[in-house]
């Protein structure tokens, strides 16, 4: 135990965080606390966890809330945050607090595949970190290595998100939103090389993201079009905004990697 990852437990079912400790104790350091933001932050200051799971059922408006003013605790000590729920609740998490959780679960799901996906998110986390540390200690007088290209992916679809990220992680580093309004939002604070943008999402539309992205001062920024749209007419649609491509859905692997690497490896 005394080298398993230190996992944070939260939600208000009490069903199923009792089933996840039931089978992730032996193979995690877990602890679980109530949705109290007062022992949520106490037990991040207190047990400082590697992974704090937070489990997105049931949740009102004070609860969103609650979690967006606890990621400053999250951040301090570099605890990856992972969130699971169904794809709608999932969604509707993202959308409601603007957050960018590091693993996003949707069930259902085996506790075989979170563990496996967790594992695998903290062994890129720990790769990375290797990377920076390695980094710091060159010589200044050598010369940095390329940094390694941004793709926000913006798609309605937290599976089409996840798959997505998948296929580009290798050679990307890959942020994800479930709309343009959190797409925006990204934008202010964050840059990013190419965006993979749905054509077809509720509210604000793949072209109408678009549009505001391109009068927000982001008027060179490629952007690459994700669509299930395959008739002669409304291809010409997308075509006619100037996108920098598009990718037909069904996503095939080899097709995005050789549109993105077109673009970002040139």
């Amino acid at each position: 135990m005394a080298n398993a990852y230190k996992l944070l437990m939260c939600g208000k079912s009490s069903i199923v965080i009792d089933e996840f400790y039931n089978n992730f104790s032996d193979e995690f350091d877990v602890l679980t606390s109530s949705m109290r933001y007062r022992d949520m932050s106490k037990h991040v200051n207190l047990f400082q966890p590697d992974l704090m799971l937070y489990i997105c059922q049931n949740l009102q408006d004070a609860d969103f809330k609650k979690v967006v003013e606890l990621q400053r605790h999250l951040q301090k000590y570099n605890t990856t945050f992972v969130i699971l729920g169904s794809k709608e609740e999932c969604s509707e998490f993202q959308r409601v607090t603007g957050l960018f959780p590091d693993l996003i679960l949707v069930k259902p799901i085996t506790y075989k595949e979170v563990s496996a996906k967790i594992s695998d998110t903290m062994h890129e986390k720990t790769v990375s970190a290797g990377r920076l540390e390695k980094l710091a200690s060159m010589s200044q007088a050598e010369p940095e290595p390329e940094r390694r290209k941004h793709v926000l992916v913006i798609d309605d679809d937290p599976l089409m998100l996840k798959l997505i990220k998948e296929y580009l992680h290798t050679d990307y580093d890959v942020a994800t939103a479930v709309s343009g309004k959190i797409a925006y939002k990204f934008l202010e604070t964050k840059s990013t090389d190419l965006i993979l943008l749905d054509y077809e999402m509720p509210e604000e539309n793949g072209p109408e993201v678009f549009l505001n992205i391109r009068t927000r001062g982001f008027k060179d920024l490629p952007i690459i079009f994700l669509t299930g749209v395959t008739d002669s007419e409304r291809v010409k649609d997308v075509i006619a905004l100037q996108p920098q491509g598009y990718v037909l859905k069904p996503v095939d692997k080899a097709k995005l990697l050789s549109a993105v690497n077109g673009i970002l490896k040139k």
